[in-house]
């Protein structure tokens, strides 16, 4: 689990460096006008779509396609989701960079995000522990393809982002939401 868990994180974490990297080259945000990164906030934080079920559902997505998917695709899914995910979180961490405004970056994240990206690096080792036990097998260094203990760790890692992605569902759609209220 230790070899999933640590790919899981340097692939979320490349994606946010390269995330922060392209927008410093092709970004299209008029960063001379706060007003257009508060805009987008706007969109993010719509009163209509921040519920609990609609934030839970579309990290529920999130959190089978690494999982699952990266079990059914030999981790490639889990690679390309990992990565996408870093990079949209890089993207808007270069945007409140640019306009001198971490703070509030952190203050809309931290909340929520210190379960929420926990939750995808989980997810994302669990996507990679099916394709990485039979990566093992095929290199004669297990004798079985998937041992029971293999399928009850990888449920496991999925059930464990599942509850955590609950909780940071819960805390962006009553605490995070307020905070973003607050600074609108």
């Amino acid at each position: 689990m230790r070899h999933t868990m640590i790919l899981s994180f340097l692939l979320f974490t490349m994606g946010f460096v390269l995330g922060v990297s392209l927008s410093s080259h092709y970004s299209t945000t008029d960063y001379a006008n706060p007003e257009s990164i508060l805009g987008l906030l706007d969109q993010e934080f719509n009163m209509n779509r921040v519920t609990f079920a609609n934030i839970f559902v579309n990290n529920l997505k999130v959190v089978l396609l690494l999982s699952f998917g990266g079990a059914l695709t030999f981790g490639g899914l889990t690679l390309l989701n990992l990565v996408a995910n870093g990079v949209n979180l890089g993207t808007l961490f270069y945007d409140f960079l640019i306009i001198r405004d971490i703070k509030t970056f952190l203050i809309l994240l931290l909340p929520h995000g210190i379960f929420e990206i926990p939750a995808i690096v989980v997810a994302g080792a669990a996507g990679f522990k099916i394709p990485y036990e039979l990566l093992r097998f095929v290199l004669g260094r297990k004798g079985e393809i998937i041992s029971e203990e293999d399928a009850k760790e990888f449920f496991k890692l999925v059930a464990i982002s599942v509850i955590m992605i609950l909780i940071a569902a819960l805390i962006e759609s009553t605490v995070t939401l307020k905070i973003a209220e607050g600074l609108g």
